[in-house]
């Protein structure tokens, strides 16, 4: 197994890492870092598996990698102490896939001094004799969400002897490149984003005094939720694109946000500039706004139309997110450190998101006496009580999509101070009812009684809490 060059001294951060360091730097630890898992039943050695970690590891120095800032800026440093792994063994235990999932997030939670690491920690986690799981928890300045089921999966090459590190660019091929390099360009984007940045009005998302987290979630039915993506149109993530659409419409609907509600998404530049399977922090932060100005009772068709065009629009015209707040708050747009107040609704997704669908029970897996998915990649979302005051960038409503078995969950972070919250609280239920109406007919006007209808259906309108109990019998019709 031959690997990539090994890094010889500090490298300069990326043009990511720079704009997002000071965001991540003290940020809570649930907030810093990231886990997820991959589930392997069958016959599987441990200590192979072990084995396979150091491998990977070795091979990938920025699995090995810490920060350091001095005067000069930010710098990667890898050093040579391995893979951090660790292994538990839970057999025995009553519910192990849940102390499995308590244990990850323990983990992501604890504090980690970004300058000493370890930054990326693996775990080997035994669940009874015929179930594994393989976890990883990372800083999201080291690995995005594609990076670490790529990790994953390498890890799992290596153990059937197949991993070979040149088939992945090393990240310090890509670590000094920026993609607006000319100065003309950079100034061409600004210019067009000064012109869309949400303007100056009374805006209740930029007036609560802290975050008080709360998380909420709603199951959908795995084909409910492939219809959606079917409707979402051609193109990788369209599922969580018209989640995005329809909670653009709900926040129009609501009055909460105008005729032009702005939302924040992830583009991963690896697809939007072709840089190849690189295991890095290749995600950035893209604001985009949703134009429903004249849309009277729009159809999903209408409002799924409108977000394409905005999404695609701020896609064309990508300008770092940390440029984009740096003009924002240049044009008193935004003032720090609520950056984000004016566009406080992050919808996650990736445009190529894992799905258990491809390896559980694969052929050539199969042979060899293994079945691989992801493990209640649901229930490692959700940023818990991570935000504090000092740090809170302005973001209210947070939705994140996980796989759990067959189906999906929107995660829902919002902010229970939040000054509009007995509305906040109803919109997953309002989602729900309008996933149903699109799915159903997706040329059907999406009215006002459709919230009226939502936010009746468990009395969310008056902040009360959505149960998972309560979440699934809807959902799950």
């Amino acid at each position: 197994m031959t690997g990539p060059p090994q890094w010889r001294g500090p490298r300069r951060a990326s043009f990511l890492q720079r704009g997002q360091w000071p965001w991540l730097r003290d940020a809570p630890p649930s907030a810093a870092f990231a886990a997820r898992g991959l589930l392997g039943s069958g016959t599987v050695d441990d200590d192979r598996l072990a084995r396979a970690v150091a491998a990977v590891a070795d091979a990938v120095p920025l699995l090995r990698t810490t920060f350091a800032e001095d005067d000069a800026g930010l710098w990667l440093r890898a050093d040579g102490d391995g893979a951090a792994l660790t292994r538990t063994d839970l057999r025995g235990d009553d519910e192990p896939h849940a102390r499995c999932v308590a244990l990850l997030r323990a983990d992501r939670g604890r504090h980690t001094d970004p300058e000493r690491g370890p930054l990326v920690r693996f775990h080997l986690v035994r669940l009874t004799g015929h179930d594994v799981v393989l976890g990883v928890v990372a800083h999201r300045l080291l690995l995005d969400a594609r990076s670490l089921y790529m990790v994953l999966g390498a890890v799992w090459q290596a153990y059937f002897g197949r991993f070979r590190a040149a088939r992945y660019r090393d990240f310090a091929e890509v670590v000094d490149f920026h993609p607006l390099g000319r100065e003309n360009v950079v100034a061409a984007r600004r210019r067009w984003w000064s012109r869309r940045l949400p303007p100056l009005r009374d805006h209740p998302a930029a007036e609560a005094p802290a975050r008080e987290n709360r998380t909420s979630r709603l199951r959908i039915s795995g084909a409910r939720w492939h219809a959606l993506t079917e409707l979402g149109g051609r193109g990788g993530g369209s599922g969580s694109l018209a989640l995005a659409a329809l909670t653009a419409w709900w926040l129009h609907a609501h009055g909460a946000r105008g005729d032009r509600p702005h939302l924040s998404a992830e583009l991963d530049l690896r697809d939007h500039l072709e840089l190849g399977p690189v295991i890095g922090p290749l995600t950035d932060r893209l604001v985009f706004g949703v134009d429903l100005a004249g849309l009277r009772d729009p159809s999903f068709r209408d409002v799924m139309l409108r977000t394409r065009i905005g999404f695609l629009d701020a896609v064309v015209h990508y300008l770092p997110y940390h440029d984009v707040v740096d003009l924002a708050v240049e044009l008193g747009v935004a003032v720090p450190p609520r950056v984000a107040a004016r566009w406080d609704t992050a919808v996650h997704f990736c445009r190529n998101a894992p799905s258990s669908s491809l390896t559980r029970g694969e052929r050539s897996l199969a042979e060899l006496g293994v079945s691989i998915e992801l493990f209640r990649e649901a229930d490692l979302l959700g940023a818990g009580n991570a935000a504090r005051a000092g740090g809170w960038d302005g973001t209210n409503l947070d939705l994140s999509v996980g796989e759990l078995g067959e189906d999906k969950v929107i995660v829902f972070d919002h902010n229970g101070l939040q000054p509009d919250r007995p509305a906040t609280s109803g919109l997953l239920p309002c989602l729900d009812a309008a996933v149903e109406r699109a799915v159903t007919d997706p040329a059907a006007p999406l009215t006002t009684g459709i919230i009226k209808a939502g936010a009746g259906g468990g009395g969310e309108t008056t902040g009360g809490e959505i149960t998972d109990r309560e979440i699934v019998r809807r959902s799950d019709r």
